[in-house]
């Protein structure tokens, strides 16, 4: 019990900003914290889904919008947010596998990654409004929890591009078994409050997005970065807000 508290700890510490206890630290027990890596989801959702309902009491439904975005980002940090700005600039700036991961590092943002991130906002902000007020909360949650899990996908099925040291270098080491069963429950489970008709297209465009992302990483660094498993993150979670969206305007049940 006491070493998956401080695998749940990992995954909060590195994942989240959310203040955890001690952690009994090493790379093979960063890479086992994956586990949890959809339950930093679950509580990411769950703070933005509270923040939007209490909002809601008071303000109209963008400025609680508005209010629930900036308090997920700020629960984890703009960790994802920041890998898809770095993957933007990357792949948009660079023209060799080298350029690219060199721009991936550079701490400094470029225009690509700043259109990335106001396109990324401005997407959320518009989903986020064509959903059912009642039922955004749960939709934030399920789609936080179950997006998390395809960049363990992507660690299973690919290579890590960079050499050297780096700050995703537990990445390198595949998951378990039981780490990916672990984390595919935990990602799965906030799908039941869910039709089966969003459950069905949402695995369908995850599917999607981490094929043709995993193809063209692939054939441009050969392999994925941390940068990149954010952007995958990210690219499912609002795939998640558009299936969503999409199916509340036809007659299926929520």
């Amino acid at each position: 019990m006491k070493q998956q508290l401080n695998l749940l700890f990992h995954a909060f510490r590195f994942y989240s900003r959310i203040p955890v206890g001690k952690l009994e630290y090493s790379e093979e027990n960063q890479t086992k914290a994956f586990r949890y890596f959809p339950v930093v989801g679950i509580v990411v959702g769950i703070v933005g889904g509270a923040i939007y309902v209490l909002l809601l009491t008071v303000f109209s439904s963008s400025v609680a919008v508005i209010g629930s975005i900036a308090s997920m980002v700020f629960a984890t940090g703009a960790l994802h947010e920041d890998g898809l700005s770095d993957f933007f600039d990357g792949f948009g700036g660079g023209n060799t596998k080298e350029k690219v991961l060199d721009i991936m590092k550079d701490s400094t943002v470029g225009v690509y990654g700043v259109l990335a991130l106001i396109v990324l906002f401005l997407t959320k902000y518009s989903l986020f409004l064509s959903i059912d007020e009642h039922l955004l909360p749960k939709v934030m949650v399920a789609a936080h929890a179950s997006s998390r899990f395809m960049p363990i996908v992507m660690i299973n099925t690919s290579q890590y591009a960079r050499v050297g040291n780096s700050k995703a270098m537990h990445t390198r080491n595949h998951i378990d078994r039981t780490t990916c069963i672990v984390a595919l429950l935990f990602a799965s489970f906030p799908l039941v409050f869910l039709s089966w008709q969003t459950t069905i297209c949402v695995v369908a465009i995850y599917f999607l997005l981490y094929s043709f992302l995993k193809r063209y990483v692939e054939k441009r660094i050969g392999g994925f970065t941390g940068d990149v498993l954010g952007a995958l993150q990210q690219f499912c979670e609002v795939g998640f807000y558009f299936v969503y969206a999409a199916l509340s305007c036809q007659t299926y049940p929520s």
